[in-house]
């Protein structure tokens, strides 16, 4: 590490929806790689993990955006992501993500779900796989910040929270949120996402986990880690200056280079007795010559992006006192999610509690009898209907002609279909039980139902089922195209 992290005394712990908790990444990938391989491109997942970090801009760099604006892309990839999502909710959650927060709850650590993509999608897809109540704070990439590696969105949700960047860990997935991280020196543990960490990495971050339930593991066993056993054995130790531990360390990095085991304990080595001499000696904290770069070009930006952090900051500082924690009182969240991001107009805030509602609607047993009761409507009155053109046109059916026959014939062999199941199960259980009447003696007619009218009743029924069953087809055929996309 390049400065001293810890997984001791954190209050607050930032986590991306996109690849942390949620599989959602590799989703995209997978999606926007057949679309670039339709236009004869082939995206690789470095490629893509390297376009992460601000919406706005992800697909600028690919040959597609001479096509398609970035827009337009992030439009219908989440729009089917989403509805894939619905679909198969808990398998987006990624390995050990309930466990986690369940983890960080226990432990009394707030966590801030960070977006790159919208906060209203961010909410939804929290909502759908049941994880919203659990998370204390929620920020998206549709805000007024700038965008990653720019640390703006990470010091807003610290701000908000009352947290130093000490005080937070960071489990970052993709390049771009770890640049910011290590901007305003937060700890940070590096999730393996789409693609595993490679060698710049290993010195910025605290330690790599695999998978969530790894990232428990670092909280768990990290404040019992120690190296001093191994410093008589590597020759590295605190009392060392900065310049001699740096020329031990690359003899030994040389000496060891083909034992991949002895040159992970080297570097750890290395970096704990560096954490203790940089915080003991008080040596300049070593910055990457990308952060300078990337300083020198943030120092040229345009006065009126300051302007608005400057307001956005104020208006934070005066939601300190007020503001509830995501969880509680849905409505209130919502309004400070807006303010957050600079929407605060009442029709966006309308939009935002009409959108969350739609996905606790949509699995109801309400919405189920609803569409049952308004299929059964619709299949009653056109039936009817069709009950009384056959009788005001009754004569033309039935009389001379080749259109009228045809017509005849139509109708006769829809009638023979659908009496032809109520014939066979009736008759059938009649044959079985004798208390049952059999279809001639139901068709009959009796004092409450003519012939007709039962006939009627019967041929609605079996529309109801043959819709019914369109309908099962229909989600079967969308389903298995999903799947066949996503593999």
């Amino acid at each position: 590490m390049f400065y001293k992290q810890t997984v001791n005394n954190i209050k607050v712990v930032i986590i991306p929806l996109d690849g942390g908790l949620l599989d959602l990444n590799r989703l995209r990938f997978n999606y926007f790689k057949r679309i670039c391989k339709k236009h004869n491109y082939n995206i690789t997942k470095k490629e893509f993990e390297d376009s992460l970090g601000n919406m706005k801009t992800m697909y600028q760099q690919f040959p597609i955006s001479n096509n398609y604006s970035s827009e337009e892309i992030n439009n219908v990839i989440e729009r089917d992501l989403f509805e894939y999502a619905k679909l198969k909710p808990d398998a987006i959650k990624k390995e050990g993500t309930e466990e986690l927060l369940h983890f960080f709850n226990q432990r009394k650590i707030k966590v801030a779900v960070l977006s790159t993509h919208k906060i209203k999608s961010a909410i939804r897809y929290l909502q759908l796989t049941k994880l919203y109540n659990q998370i204390d704070f929620i920020i998206g990439g549709d805000s007024e910040l700038p965008g990653l590696p720019d640390p703006a969105v990470l010091t807003t949700t610290l701000e908000q929270l009352d947290c130093q960047p000490s005080e937070a860990m960071l489990v970052a997935n993709f390049p771009s949120l770890l640049s910011a991280g290590n901007q305003i020196l937060m700890n940070v543990i590096y999730l393996n996402d789409l693609c595993s960490a490679n060698e710049t990495v290993i010195p910025r971050v605290f330690k790599i986990a695999k998978n969530n339930f790894d990232v428990i593991n670092v909280f768990l066993f990290s404040p019992y880690d120690t190296m001093e056993i191994y410093s008589p054995l590597l020759g590295m130790s605190k009392d060392m200056d900065l310049e001699t531990l740096n020329q031990t360390y690359h003899h030994l990095l040389e000496e060891y280079k083909n034992d991949e085991q002895l040159i992970e304990l080297v570097r750890d080595t290395y970096h704990y007795f560096l954490g203790q001499i940089v915080s003991e000696d008080n040596y300049p904290i070593i910055e990457p010559s990308f952060f300078k770069e990337y300083s020198n070009n943030e120092s040229n930006k345009d006065s009126s992006i300051n302007k608005k952090n400057n307001d956005l900051s104020s208006l934070l500082k005066n939601q300190k006192n007020t503001k509830t924690s995501i969880g509680t009182d849905l409505n209130e969240v919502n309004n400070l999610i807006d303010q957050i991001n600079g929407n605060v107009s009442n029709e966006n805030i309308e939009e935002n509690k009409q959108e969350k509602l739609q996905i606790e609607k949509e699995k109801t047993i309400g919405s189920k009898l609803a569409d049952f009761g308004y299929t059964l409507i619709i299949d009653a009155l056109v039936s009817f209907i069709a009950l009384l053109l056959y009788v005001g046109f009754e004569d033309f059916i039935n009389g001379p002609g080749i259109g009228a026959s045809i017509v005849s014939k139509i109708i006769e062999l829809y009638i023979t279909i659908a009496l032809a199941p109520f014939k066979l199960i009736f008759n059938g259980l009649n044959s079985l039980i004798s208390l049952v009447p059999d279809y001639s003696t139901i068709t009959a007619g009796n004092q409450f139902l003519s012939t007709l009218a039962i006939e009627l009743l019967f041929a609605i029924i079996f529309n109801i089922i043959i819709i019914y069953i369109c309908k099962l087809v229909y989600r079967l055929i969308k389903n298995i195209g999903v799947e066949n996309e996503d593999n």
